[in-house]
């Protein structure tokens, strides 16, 4: 096989199976203590990730991480496919619940994404309940947009969109080329989770197209090339 063909072939397989790196951060700041009905809103966050998981397509890797203190981001799973690692991480994880430091939750967990994330796409889904959402993280969303993260998804915890917080966590989204997402606007928290997630992977989940129509394509490009 000649060298154009093989790397033809590489690159189709590349698209067919495109794979998804997904960076959870969540707030874990002393307003997710409050509870929203008889559940805390941390405990409504770690549920619904593990919700998530079980929609998460096989070959994708996800880290987690937690903001819980000012300056302290905690890796509470390192970048894996394992799903059960997923699950495991995310039943134990806890937090100070001390001060809400977003920029933070969002430096460090994007700049882990982008020295150690496997795959081209690369996804942070931020969960918060707006505490300390501002325009000033406007331009750090947009810096990591611009240096390779692909979507910045913002999941709003009990946030309405049409209060400062909401509108503030939605410009930080836009400016991290995500999207958006009001708990509110869903029957359950894991269906914005879900949706943020789906809207964010490659291809709806790296899936390309079919095998039958990607080979025989492959093929016949192949033996064009041969020809020429």
């Amino acid at each position: 096989m000649h060298a154009r063909q093989l790397i033809l072939l590489l690159l189709i397989a590349s698209i067919a199976f495109a794979a998804n790196s997904v960076t959870i951060t969540i707030d874990g700041s002393g307003s997710m203590k409050d509870r929203i009905g008889n559940e805390r809103k941390f405990e409504i966050a770690r549920n619904a990730t593990l919700c998530l998981i079980d929609s998460i397509k096989e070959g994708d890797e996800v880290a987690i991480f937690v903001f819980e203190d000012y300056h302290k981001v905690s890796l509470i799973l390192p970048f894996t496919t394992n799903k059960e690692a997923m699950r495991s991480a995310v039943r134990s994880m806890t937090s100070e619940f001390g001060s809400t430091d977003l920029r933070a939750g969002i430096n460090v967990s994007a700049s882990y994404a982008l020295a150690n994330a496997s795959n081209a796409n690369k996804v942070i889904l931020v969960v918060s309940d707006g505490g300390a959402a501002s325009s000033a993280l406007n331009a750090t969303a947009k810096a990591f947009h611009e240096r390779g993260i692909s979507k910045i998804q913002v999941i709003g915890l009990n946030v309405k969109n049409d209060t400062n917080a909401g509108k503030a966590l939605d410009n930080i989204a836009t400016n991290g080329g995500g999207i958006f997402y009001s708990t509110l606007d869903y029957a359950t928290a894991c269906d914005a989770f879900k949706e943020a997630y789906n809207d964010a992977a490659v291809d709806e989940g790296g899936k390309c197209c079919p095998l039958l129509i990607i080979l025989p394509l492959a093929l016949a490009i192949c033996i064009s090339i041969s020809k020429s």
